[in-house]
Formats: C-alpha cells, sequence, structure tokens
C-alpha cells in the first residue's frame, strides 16, 4: 500500500480490482490501529519529557 501522502498515482481497469476479504480487511485495520496506538504512545512519551511529566490528561 502506497503511504498515504504520496504523489504516485495508479489507474486500474474495474476488472483488476479486486475486494479484500473480510480477514485482509480486519488484519490492515488492526495494523493502522496498532500503528497509531504506537504513534500515540511515542507522542506521549515526548510529552512527558517536555513537560517534565506533567499533563492534564
Amino acid at each position: 500500500m502506497p503511504h498515504k501522502n504520496s504523489d504516485e498515482l495508479f489507474h486500474f481497469q474495474e476488472n483488476q480490482i479486486q475486494p479484500l476479504t473480510p480477514e485482509e480487511l480486519f488484519s490492515q485495520i488492526r495494523a493502522e490501529i496498532e500503528f497509531y496506538q504506537q504513534q500515540i504512545t511515542i507522542l506521549q512519551q515526548q510529552l512527558a519529557v517536555v513537560t517534565g511529566g506533567f499533563t492534564n490528561a
């Protein structure tokens, strides 16, 4: 899957596109959730360093 901010553009014919199976879709969604959870954890750690551990969260 290309990066979301990529300038690459692909054109496909309709018969070249196959929907994901429920398992594939679940796997991709789960991977995205895990990625963003890791990003949140990193940002929380950086915030703690910047604020000296004091947050309103």
